[in-house]
């Protein structure tokens, strides 16, 4: 069995993402595993899995600060200290810099500080100045780990990650290591692709091509390698 573990945005969701979930989907009828490891929330992440019956065995969201199981169960879950939630929020909140500041329950966004909070977003007018912005949030409160997407500053707790919750499910479920394939376009994919059969795409920064094992136009290409990958295996087995 082979096991792909996919970024969301710009991996799998993309223009062409019904031809993604087809091609996913009978991959998965061979007798295979699929995974989504995704930096959003499982409720932002389900309106898209509406749009195609993606067969997905595991879904790592906030970028590894929870995974469901494909029932949507919650099988772990790491949230920020309590202690420092408040503190966090209302620095941001306070800096006019930021748009909006909400509390990521995993399962949905909402503004009250006293909830469990698995991250913290906010939404910064100014992209380059909202990294400043992060290296004083880090700096501060060592028990959390962040990054900016595209239109979000982002935060979780430091022991997490799509990479950790990659290998928590491997030692969970008995996987195999060598199994795994993983595909990401972003910063918050770089450890998970330096340590599987990482793979990105060709538009990719040039950090996440050094790391990873090469580079792919699309996730049908990917299992098309794995698949010539896998008969190479099938052929040795058969001479030996």
């Amino acid at each position: 069995m082979k096991i792909i573990v996919s970024d969301f945005d710009g991996t799998l969701y993309s223009d062409n993402y019904k031809e993604n979930v087809r091609v996913i989907n009978d991959f998965v009828k061979r007798g295979n595993m699929f995974i989504i490891a995704t930096g959003r929330a499982m409720n932002y992440l389900s309106e898209d899995l509406q749009m195609a019956d993606v067969d997905c065995e595991y879904y790592i969201c906030n970028d590894g600060a929870v995974i469901f199981d494909r029932y949507f169960n919650v099988l772990f879950r790491k949230d920020i200290k309590q202690s420092i939630v408040r503190p966090i929020f209302q620095e941001l909140a306070d800096n006019d810099n930021n748009i909006e500041v909400l509390v990521d329950t995993s399962h949905g966004y909402v503004s009250d500080m006293n909830v469990c909070a698995n991250g913290i977003i906010a939404r910064p007018y100014d992209r380059d100045k909202a990294f400043v912005d992060l290296e004083k949030i880090l700096r501060q409160y060592p028990d959390v780990n962040g990054y900016i997407s595209t239109n979000w500053i982002n935060l979780f707790d430091c022991s997490v990650s799509k990479k950790k919750a990659i290998d928590y499910l491997i030692d969970t479920y008995h996987l195999n290591r060598e199994d795994v394939y993983t595909v990401g376009d972003g910063l918050n994919d770089y450890e998970m692709i330096e340590s599987f059969n990482g793979f990105t795409f060709s538009n990719c920064s040039e950090d996440l091509k050094k790391i990873s094992r090469g580079t792919v136009s699309s996730i049908p290409e990917l299992i098309e390698l794995i698949d010539s990958e896998t008969d190479e295996e099938e052929e040795l087995e058969e001479e030996i």
